[in-house]
């Protein structure tokens, strides 16, 4: 709900994934279009680091590497090859970036997230919509 994604966002930092081929609420391209539709909704706040990534049909396609469960679409996370590229890479940024770095706008971490650089999350190939939006704050205060 937007509502809920508005609130989230004025007390965290949020990243928010999906893939184009995600047929987790609808049929694909379906779920990721009203997730995208939902996060612009949501007028998330700014004070924080927010981004959604729709990640590309070809980049979660279905690989069969972990079989017996799927990995394409709307188990995309489950990937194995390629670090679990692509979404996999991006949350372990976010993760040591809030969790190790205090949010630090310094580290390189920050920079793959939420900089402009051409390893950056904003200029990701596997990312079809990166609609990332780095946070006005000076560094992550969390209030849950």
């Amino acid at each position: 709900m937007p509502a809920d994604l508005k609130d989230v966002s004025s007390k965290n930092p949020l990243l928010m994934t999906t893939a184009k081929n995600d047929g987790a609420f609808w049929p694909a391209p379906l779920t990721s279009e009203h997730e995208y539709g939902c996060f612009k909704k949501a007028d998330v706040e700014n004070v924080h680091d927010v981004a959604f990534v729709d990640f590309t049909a070809d980049a979660c396609k279905e690989d069969g590497d972990r079989k017996p469960f799927p990995d394409g679409g709307h188990n995309c996370p489950m990937k194995f090859k390629n670090g679990g590229g692509p979404e996999t890479p991006w949350v372990l940024h976010a993760i040591k970036l809030y969790t190790h770095f205090d949010g630090d706008k310094s580290t390189q971490c920050h920079e793959f997230l939420w900089g402009d650089s051409a390893d950056s999350l904003k200029n990701s190939k596997t990312a079809e919509i990166a609609d990332v939006r780095p946070g006005t704050g000076s560094k992550a205060e969390f209030l849950l």
